[in-house]
């Protein structure tokens, strides 16, 4: 899980989206003003955001971009899968990344680091982010 601009925009974009677009579309104009992203950056996040699901354009004098789906099932990890290209945070796949074809002695160390972080960012919604800031502390009771 690569952690790159373009997954912070796209949340930072969508945070913004949930928070002004109930129900009517948004321009990204206006989105990148306020977030401060490039427009042309931000149409191609869109673009992917789109072909994902996740929101819909509207053409037309009042058209925009608004939730195709309510944003309280829009996890973090949604995002980032479509945004990124490659969500393996460790890049420790077991094969090619590893000594001969093989797992490295660490494998099980980075493969279960990232389904941490995947499982993390699957529980967190865009929702959440809109309203308040949520409890970013990870017990780690709950890594066991």
């Amino acid at each position: 899980m690569k952690l790159t601009t373009k997954s912070k925009y796209a949340v930072n974009a969508l945070t913004d989206l949930a928070s002004i677009g109930k129900d009517f579309p948004v321009c990204l104009k206006e989105i990148s003003s306020r977030q401060n992203i490039e427009l042309n950056y931000l149409e191609q996040l869109f673009r992917k955001l789109r072909i994902a699901g996740i929101v819909k354009s509207v053409r037309g004098r009042h058209g925009g971009y608004k939730f195709a789906i309510t944003p309280a099932s829009v996890s973090i990890k949604d995002i980032m899968e479509a945004v990124e290209e490659d969500l393996d945070a460790t890049h420790c796949s077991g094969k090619r990344t590893c000594i001969a074809g093989k797992r490295c002695s660490s494998h099980e160390l980075w493969n279960d680091l990232n389904e941490v972080v995947q499982d993390y960012l699957s529980r967190i919604y865009i929702f959440d982010l809109v309203d308040s800031p949520i409890n970013t502390n990870i017990d780690t009771k709950e890594i066991n």
